[in-house]
């Protein structure tokens, strides 16, 4: 069993950083300074961060003005495309959007495979 007085100490020194930054020897690290270059991760977790990732990309989808009424399915074609490529890429489809917006669902699916300009 790890002390509570360990476990304080290390923070301490350590420092708590939220993103991921490169330590004092180029070293990609997050937390209280783990080193992501050898950090495994099981499905258990990935699935919980996949699952937090993409609630925030809903969050972001159902934001975007004059998309309200399009079905499941195609939400969730919008949320997978906001975890790829980040919601300002998702923004970047300027044509798809306004295309779903006019329920002009073949066009955009088209648009979205870069098929048409």
């Amino acid at each position: 069993m790890l002390s509570t007085e360990l476990i304080e100490s290390v923070k301490h020194h350590e420092g708590y950083r939220e993103k991921a930054y490169q330590d004092t020897v180029g070293v990609w690290t997050i937390g209280y300074g783990t080193n992501l270059q050898v950090l495994e991760v099981d499905s258990e977790v990935a699935t919980k961060w996949l699952i937090e990732e993409l609630e925030r990309c809903a969050e972001s989808v159902d934001k975007l003005e004059g998309l309200g009424h399009v079905s499941p399915a195609r939400r969730d074609v919008l949320i997978e495309m906001a975890y790829n490529l980040g919601i300002n890429g998702l923004r970047r489809f300027r044509n798809t959007l306004n295309l779903i917006r006019a329920c002009a669902y073949e066009k955009a699916a088209a648009a979205m495979l870069g098929l048409t300009v």
